[in-house]
Parts: C-alpha cells; structure tokens; sequence
C-alpha cells in the first residue's frame, strides 16, 4: 500500500483539503450520534445507574480505551494534526469529560480550533518533518503524517466510538457515521 500513496505524489495532494474539513465533518457527525447516545442512555438509565454513565465506560475489548476516551483521543488527533501541519503550538484541552455534554462540548472546542486553521497554512507543506513523542527521534514528512497515521489513526477512535455505542443497542446506521453526502 505504501507505493500506491508514493504514486500519489504529494504535488497533487492539497492537504488541508484531505484533512481539516474531513474531520471537520466526522466531528460533526460523531457529535450528533453522542446525541442519539444521549438520548438513548435517557431511556434506560434505572433508579440504581444511568445508562450513560455505562456507555461511557464502556469498550468493545478489555485492552481498548472506553468511549470518552474514543472520543477524546478521535478530538486530540483533530487538534494535534491541524496544529503539526499548520506548524502552530498544539491547543491544550483539559480531558477530564464525565458526561455525554461534556464530550460534545470538547468535540465543539476541537472544531472551533479547527475554524482558525486556514487553507494556506496546511496547503505546500507535504515535505514538513513531523515527529511524535513515542516515534523514538524518527519522523515522516507532512504527506506521509497525513496520509498514513493522522486520518487513519483519526477515523479509528471515531469508528470504535461509532461501535461501542452501536454494540449497546443506540439505534445508529452508516448513514450516522457518514454524516451526509453533498449529493447535488
């Protein structure tokens, strides 16, 4: 798969296209299925436990982050990608969420920043060295970071949210996840 991005020649690639309105649009879509979640924990929650507390906590595999972690982890990948590309500090965001609101109010946060980016800050950078704390003194370039760890890495913690909510009963579909197709 490697050669097939390398045939993509970053020259062709507009980055804050491939990128900043993508997951833009994924937050945008996470957040209004945090709304059905919501809505859905309302209608099971007992006298005992809410069901959100629940959904929250929960995860699909013993040794995978729970929910607001999905969610926190899908926000700081937003975030943390704009600001490396746009060469720009990375914005801090207290991670400390105990509601389904107060998760929506981080992905709110994260698309607020994201607003501030603009085109001409990511665009031309596909040969920018970008370095992660834990990639040991290695990096890759702009192109690279986007195309092979930062959307990949990104759209992974949005599904696992999408499917620890979906293996608890919330009534979702694809069309949820997707969000909307501009279709003319």
């Amino acid at each position: 798969m490697h050669g097939l991005l390398t045939l993509l020649a970053p020259m062709e690639t507009n980055l804050y296209s491939v990128t900043i309105p993508v997951m833009a649009k994924a937050l945008d879509a996470l957040s209004k299925i945090l709304d059905k979640a919501a809505a859905y924990a309302e209608s099971k929650k007992t006298p005992k436990r809410t069901f959100e507390e629940a959904l929250l906590n929960d995860r699909l595999v013993f040794d995978q982050f729970p929910l607001a972690a999905q969610v926190r982890i899908a926000c700081d990948n937003a975030k943390g990608g704009a600001a490396r590309l746009a060469e720009i500090e990375i914005p801090k965001f207290e991670d400390d969420e105990k509601t389904i609101a107060e998760l929506q109010a981080h992905i709110e946060k994260t698309l607020a920043f994201l607003k501030t980016i603009k085109p001409e800050q990511i665009i031309g950078k596909e040969n920018i060295e970008v370095s992660l704390p834990y990639w040991d003194g290695k990096h890759t370039t702009g192109f690279e970071y986007a195309t092979e760890y930062l959307m990949p890495n990104f759209f992974f913690h949005v599904v696992t949210a999408y499917a620890i909510l979906r293996k608890n009963g919330v009534p979702l579909g694809k069309n949820d996840y997707i969000g909307g197709l501009p279709l003319k």
